[in-house]
C-alpha cells in the first residue's frame, strides 16, 4: 500500500481570521473544503508565494524560460502587491533507491546543494523502490526578490545545480506541497487578508511516494486541497500534462477542482511559460481585487 509522510510539526493555519484548524486530514479521512473568509483588498494587501518547480529532465525548457524573464515575473508580484510581498522556490525530485540501477542526483555533491541548511533537503524514502528529493532554494522572506532570482540562477545550470532526472512519469509534487502547507517547509505563511498562491509547474501528475498514480494520490490531493483551504492558499497549476490512458490529470482533477480559487492551466508545451505566468498573476490579482 501506497505510503505518505505528514511530518508532524504543529502549524497555526490563518485565513481572513484567525481560525484554529486541523493540518490535513487523514488518507482514511473523509475530507470537508472549507472556504477561507473574503476581506481585505486582494494582492496589494500583500502576497506570499510559493513556486514548486519540477527538477526532474525533462524540464530544463520550464526552468530556462522562468529563469530568463525572473525579473519581469518577479516585477509583476512586487506591482501587484505594491511591495508588500514574499517569495519561496521549491524543486521536486525522485531516484531509485540507492544500489538500484540509477545513480544519485547529479546535484547532490554541488556546493550549492550541500551548502544549504539541513532543514531545506528532505529526502523521503518511505516507499518501495524510490526516493523523493524535495528541496528548499528560497525560503519566505521579504521582499526577497534579489535573493530569489539569485538561486533560481543556480537551476538547470552545470556550474551550479545541473538538472535532475526522475524515474517513471508521475512525480512528487504533491510530497513538496504537503511540505510547505504543513511543515513550514518555506517558512510560515502569513496571515490575515492577503494573497497566498502555492504555483506548481509540472509537466507530470502526482505520484507521492512510490512512482506511480493511483486512487491513494487522488485522496491524498483530496487532504491537500482541504488544508490549503484552511489556510487560504490558492494552488495554481502550470502543466503540458493533461492526462492520458495511463496516468489521470490527478492535479487537476483532484487538487485543483476542490480548492478555493485554484487555477488549473494547461499548455502544449512551455516555451511562454513567462509570459503566461505574468499574465496569470495579474489576472488572478484583478479578480481578487473584483471579489474582494
Amino acid at each position: 500500500m501506497k505510503k505518505y509522510i505528514i511530518r508532524s510539526l504543529s502549524v497555526i493555519c490563518c485565513c481572513s481570521l484567525v481560525l484554529m484548524l486541523p493540518l490535513s486530514c487523514s488518507k482514511k479521512e473523509t475530507c470537508d473544503y472549507s472556504t477561507p473568509e473574503s476581506a481585505g483588498q486582494g494582492c496589494n494587501a500583500g502576497m506570499d508565494v510559493a513556486f514548486l518547480v519540477d527538477y526532474t529532465g525533462s524540464m530544463g525548457a520550464a526552468i530556462d524560460s522562468v529563469k530568463k524573464e525572473v525579473n519581469n515575473i518577479a516585477n509583476a508580484i512586487v506591482t501587484e502587491s505594491g511591495g508588500d510581498y514574499r517569495l519561496s522556490l521549491s524543486i521536486f525530485d525522485e531516484y531509485t533507491k540507492p544500489g538500484t540501477e540509477l545513480p544519485l542526483p547529479q546535484y547532490i555533491n554541488a556546493p550549492d546543494y550541500t551548502g544549504l541548511p539541513a532543514n531545506q533537503k528532505l529526502v523521503i524514502s518511505t516507499g518501495p523502490t524510490t526516493n523523493q528529493y524535495l528541496t528548499m532554494m528560497e525560503k519566505f522572506a521579504t521582499a526577497n526578490k534579489v535573493s530569489f532570482s539569485t538561486q533560481l540562477a543556480k537551476l538547470n545550470n552545470p556550474a551550479a545545480m545541473k538538472l535532475g532526472a526522475g524515474i517513471g512519469g508521475p512525480e512528487p509534487g504533491d510530497l513538496l506541497l504537503n511540505e510547505i502547507l504543513s511543515n513550514q517547509f518555506a517558512g510560515t505563511w502569513r496571515s490575515g487578508n492577503i494573497t497566498k498562491l502555492a504555483v506548481i509547474i509540472t509537466d507530470a501528475p502526482a505520484s507521492g511516494d512510490d512512482d506511480n498514480a493511483t486512487a491513494a494520490d487522488d485522496t491524498y490531493l483530496d487532504a491537500l486541497a482541504a488544508t490549503a483551504n484552511s489556510m487560504g492558499v490558492q494552488c495554481i497549476l502550470l502543466t503540458t500534462f493533461k492526462g492520458n490512458a495511463t496516468f489521470p490529470a490527478n492535479y487537476k482533477l483532484q487538487l485543483i477542482a476542490h480548492n478555493t480559487g485554484g487555477r488549473a492551466y494547461e499548455f502544449n508545451n512551455f516555451n511562454n511559460i513567462s509570459q503566461d505566468l505574468i499574465a496569470i498573476i495579474q489576472n488572478i490579482c484583478n479578480q481578487d481585487k473584483e471579489r474582494k
